[in-house]
């Protein structure tokens, strides 16, 4: 009778949902694949696993002739399934494309995808992971471990926190994932800040989605020019000097060109001549001033020769700037580098992009 006891104490632990475990296996095939935006692309991280395919319920019905009622019946969900075949060590996961929601979909497929990772059907020893093989203690088990590795996988709590203040339906869009499943992400991680968890701010997390981080954060685009960029602190438009700028990063987005700077904000490669043995703030070769930086004039009187040295110019705000400003970011000024005719004109540039484009060949 003891022994028996003990059996059924070691079986209750066994099937407990290991929480710890599913988010780690989705952290970790998020970090082996390198992923670094959202939406994560939940089916091209399915591919890295040879004895794994995903299909979709009409795919299914057509192959073995079913509609799709029979489908839901074979598969024991009117969502999805990971099916097991033992003999071969092989996985197909198959969702229900019929479903009118894309996010709902995804977390399907990701939530199928932690079953596969968690080796459900191997522990179990079931062809499909269904309510009615299992105890509803193993079921729910399982079932909760899968749903956590479909949380962490397509909206990662270190990630998402990271971001600032978002909302519902952002979340959705950002993540690709449906309202509701948007709506119980933001709740389970509220719900982790008020018992006291707090997600890691230096991680690998933190250092793959640092870019994605940081656009989502302080991106900005211009409705003068359309540029995009991506700075913490700014009041102008770097390229035109408008203050007419969005957080909406829509389409139609320009790019224009810019120099490369180093951490100095200094030239890496003299714009005029191509040296690359940067010595100091001015080129040993032909004398161009590399650093870019607010002049403190208006646009003007740009092309008139500056009569001074640039590095003793006080004239501006001091702030140094990026590789691609003509303008300052913080006061609008001019920069050294539109100044000195190393960046041109906006709208130059822009003509003469639209004209590379006609040209017939």
């Amino acid at each position: 009778m003891k022994t028996h006891s003990r059996m059924m104490k070691t079986k209750m632990i066994t099937y407990r949902p290991n929480y710890q475990r599913a988010e780690k296996a989705a952290y970790n095939l998020l970090e082996s694949s390198k992923v670094n935006a959202l939406p994560v692309k939940v089916k091209k991280l399915a591919r890295r696993f040879p004895n794994l395919k995903i299909k979709s319920y009409s795919w299914f019905g057509d192959k073995y002739g079913m509609d799709i009622d029979e489908v839901c019946e074979f598969a024991d969900s009117s969502e999805g399934c990971c099916y097991y075949k033992k003999s071969e060590h092989k996985y197909l996961i198959l969702y229900n494309d019929t479903i009118d929601n894309a996010g709902r979909i995804r977390w399907t497929i990701a939530h199928e995808l932690g079953h596969f990772i968690l080796r459900h059907n191997e522990i179990t020893d079931k062809t499909i992971i269904a309510r009615n093989s299992l105890s509803k203690h193993e079921y729910d088990a399982f079932e909760k471990e899968a749903n956590c590795f479909a949380r962490t996988l397509l909206a990662p709590p270190k990630v998402i926190t990271a971001l600032g203040k978002i909302d519902i339906p952002l979340l959705s869009d950002l993540c690709l994932i449906s309202i509701e499943a948007a709506s119980n992400v933001l709740n389970f991680i509220n719900r982790g800040f008020e018992m006291g968890r707090r997600h890691v701010a230096k991680s690998w997390a933190m250092d793959l989605f640092k870019d994605f981080i940081l656009e989502h954060r302080y991106g900005m685009k211009c409705l003068e020019c359309n540029y995009y960029f991506v700075l913490k602190t700014v009041k102008f438009c770097p390229v035109c000097g408008t203050e007419d700028l969005t957080k909406e990063k829509g389409s139609n987005t320009m790019i224009y060109s810019q120099v490369e700077l180093n951490e100095l904000h200094t030239a890496i490669q003299c714009p005029r001549c191509g040296n690359e043995n940067i010595l100091g703030d001015y080129c040993q070769i032909c004398g161009s001033y590399l650093v870019n930086m607010c002049t403190g004039f208006s646009e003007e009187g740009v092309g008139e020769p500056y009569q001074g040295h640039w590095h003793e110019l006080d004239n501006g705000c001091g702030e140094l700037l990026s590789g691609d400003a003509r303008f300052c970011t913080k006061c609008g000024s001019t920069s050294t580098f539109y100044e000195l005719g190393i960046l041109k004109n906006w709208k130059d540039e822009k003509e003469n992009m639209k004209l590379r484009e006609e040209l017939p060949f």
